[in-house]
């Protein structure tokens, strides 16, 4: 596979540069295709950025069919960059004949390989539950024990939608100073996967991001 066509689809397009930077460090020789429907979050996410407890039948049909229209434009392989939207992913995905990635797939698989006391840094509420929820069904489905150690960047999310990604990333790397007691820290946004590189290293504590784990899971997969 000389070239394969990686589909990225995302219900919002701050997700795509970072998804982009992944590639080209871990593997250029793929053509991310971006996807982009802003109604998921429009239709679907309450205007708090909190997720609502039972997502409706639409919402797992039109993921559905996004996945379904990324493969029918020739996707070798999907990375979904929604963090809310795991179950939906993990419901659509069933019976698609390429492989697809919720967005925490390769970042949890990557946290646990370092120990089991796991950090979570996001810039939503509604994150800190899923990639949570994600994290209890990897665990029980591989008989994991751990424990979560979590905080919200307050703010970053808003400031980066205003357009300034040097003041998002400015109070994520504040936050991530706070988080220390943990084998290794999970940023739960796609949006925030070009942050590492700010943030002051700490001995044992290995930051991961969604995007660049997605990709080298992906990667592994297709080789």
């Amino acid at each position: 596979m000389s070239q394969p066509r990686i589909g990225v689809v995302s219900p919002t397009e701050v997700a795509f540069p970072t998804v982009r930077a992944a590639f080209e460090e871990l593997w250029p020789d793929a053509q991310p295709v971006c996807v982009l429907d802003q109604s998921l979050y429009a239709d679907f996410i309450n205007a708090d950025m909190t997720v609502p407890e039972v997502m409706p039948d639409e919402a797992y049909e039109r993921i559905a069919r996004l996945l379904r229209y990324a493969e029918e434009s020739g996707a070798d392989a999907i990375i979904f960059c929604g963090s809310v939207f795991g179950r939906l992913v993990e419901a659509g995905r069933e019976g698609m004949g390429v492989p697809v990635l919720t967005s925490y797939e390769g970042m949890i698989e990557a946290a646990f390989a370092e120990g089991n006391r796991l950090g979570i840094l996001a810039t939503t509420p509604g994150t800190i539950k899923c990639l949570s929820d994600d994290i209890e069904r990897y665990a029980a489905a591989h008989g994991l024990d751990y424990t979560i150690a979590s905080g919200v960047a307050e703010g970053a999310f808003e400031t980066l939608l205003d357009g300034d990604r040097d003041g998002h990333d400015d109070i994520v790397v504040a936050s991530a100073a706070q988080m220390t007691d943990c084998d290794s820290l999970m940023l739960g946004q796609f949006s925030m996967g070009l942050v590492p590189r700010k943030i002051t290293p700490v001995p044992g504590r290995p930051v991961f991001t969604a995007p660049e784990t997605a990709v080298a899971k992906l990667k592994s997969m297709l080789a």
